[in-house]
């Protein structure tokens, strides 16, 4: 999903001198520029993404080492997925609007783009990041462990998911009732997380999007 959200930001941009990329992505290259890296930011960005990949990797190096790479289970992946992101759709569908993390611009390439960048990168820096931090914290520093130290780290994500939304100058209109509906899906993305890893709740969050893109459009075909 990373390299087709790379080559779709090529496709789509390529003569453009400007890319529109997901927020969380922007923020997080925006971070590593402010470090002072001048010319070599998207270089350092990159090493740094590869840095984080390699310590996963050797973290889960023994069950890596002992399972063989089977498609099938990517397979199994992508439908417990789309049934986690059906889910998500009946939960925020009690809201009159269906809050959508991406740009509401009617340009179905960019709107998939965008999609596939949210739930990557959102997923990384809200879920896999402040949840990963969050529960570290608790356990290395303050002694506490356990499932209420899991809730206050899903809840601080999702509030931080929440309040992310509304930064910066394509960010949306601050209403309690648009808040509470992005804590609550921080909320559900958080406790997939917790229980049933990142990959998954990647996957959630796109199909979850993809499904929003395409409802238009269907109800305009039927």
């Amino acid at each position: 999903m990373l390299f087709l959200y790379e080559v779709m930001c090529f496709i789509q941009f390529s003569d453009t001198p400007v890319e529109i990329r997901n927020g969380a992505d922007v923020f997080l290259r925006q971070l590593i520029m402010g470090l002072g890296y001048g010319k070599y930011s998207e270089s350092i960005y990159g090493l740094i993404l590869f840095i984080i990949f390699l310590i996963i990797m050797c973290i889960n190096y023994n069950a890596i080492h002992k399972l063989s790479l089977k498609f099938t289970f990517l397979l199994y992946m992508f439908v417990e997925s789309l049934l986690w992101s059906f889910g998500f759709l009946i939960i925020m569908s009690f809201s009159e609007n269906l809050i959508l993390s991406i740009m509401e611009r009617n340009i179905i390439p960019e709107q998939l783009y965008l999609a596939i960048g949210a739930g990557i990168w959102e997923e990384f820096l809200f879920r896999f990041g402040l949840i990963g931090i969050s529960l570290s914290f608790f356990t290395k520093f303050v002694g506490y462990s356990g499932i209420f130290v899991a809730l206050i780290a899903i809840l601080f994500s999702a509030v931080s998911f929440s309040l992310f939304h509304y930064l910066g100058p394509f960010g949306d209109i601050f209403t309690y009732k648009s808040f509470h509906l992005r804590t609550l899906a921080g909320l559900f993305l958080g406790s997939i997380y917790i229980f049933r890893g990142l990959g998954i709740t990647v996957y959630t969050h796109i199909f979850y999007d993809i499904i929003i893109i395409s409802m238009p459009i269907i109800v305009a075909n039927a």
